[in-house]
């Protein structure tokens, strides 16, 4: 799987109330989705990477063995107090350290919202193998990735980059469904976006940076699936 979030599935999502409908954002669909795969997940070891102030750990947790993995050092306006929880352990490290206290094959599924996109191009294939050596055999890799889109067609390297870094073969990982985005990458009017409110929102949070790119291009998510083999 490795496709942009779609308004129909959002539909779905919505329908079926996935979809936090208050939140009116691209964050609130990418919940959705993960909500869609795991939300009825019993007895699974579960891992999010960057969670945070996790929404979707509240949500898991009951009924699953919920751990965050992050630093929490507010990075993109986030906490940096360890949230409290009920039943989720926090450690405090990133993907890419190959920490010791978190061992190989500890979990059976690794997801992440918003949180790929931050990683900086030197630390990527490092934090894809980190990931990979935590999942179990037949476990699952979810990761809903924000990108920015032109109208025109255009080669985007994080795209790129992504995929290779997953596609290592000493990895074992392989597509949960074939691959969809191709070389050349535009944006569609089917594709899930932020709202331009939202997209301004955010200039405003970060003082005004990258006022270009939310002028002139749009806001979307990447859903990357992969399995452990």
């Amino acid at each position: 799987m490795y496709d942009f979030i779609r308004k129909r599935e959002m539909f779905d999502w919505w329908d079926a109330g996935f979809v936090d409908t208050k939140a009116r954002n691209l964050k609130s669909v990418q919940d959705a989705w993960i909500i869609a795969e795991l939300g009825e997940s019993r007895g699974l070891s579960i891992a999010e990477i960057g969670g945070g102030d996790s929404r979707l750990l509240r949500h898991l947790a009951p009924n699953n063995t919920c751990v965050n993995i992050d630093k929490l050092e507010g990075l993109g306006v986030g906490p940096r107090e360890i949230p409290k929880i009920p039943g989720v352990e926090v450690v405090r490290s990133y993907m890419g350290e190959f920490d010791e206290s978190l061992k190989d094959g500890s979990f059976d599924v690794i997801f992440s919202i918003s949180v790929i996109e931050h990683v900086p191009d030197e630390m990527i294939n490092d934090c894809f193998a980190d990931m990979a050596r935590l999942l179990r055999p037949g476990g699952r890799m979810l990761h809903a990735i924000d990108i920015y889109l032109y109208d025109e067609p255009a080669v985007m390297p994080r795209i790129d980059a992504y995929r290779d870094a997953a596609m290592k073969p000493e990895l074992r990982l392989q597509w949960a469904e074939e691959p969809v985005i191709g070389e050349m990458t535009r944006f569609h009017a089917d594709f899930v976006t932020n709202s331009d409110h939202q997209l301004a929102y955010a200039r405003q949070l970060v003082n005004g940076a990258n006022n270009e790119i939310r002028a002139t291009m749009q806001s979307c998510s990447i859903k990357m699936g992969l399995m452990k083999v």
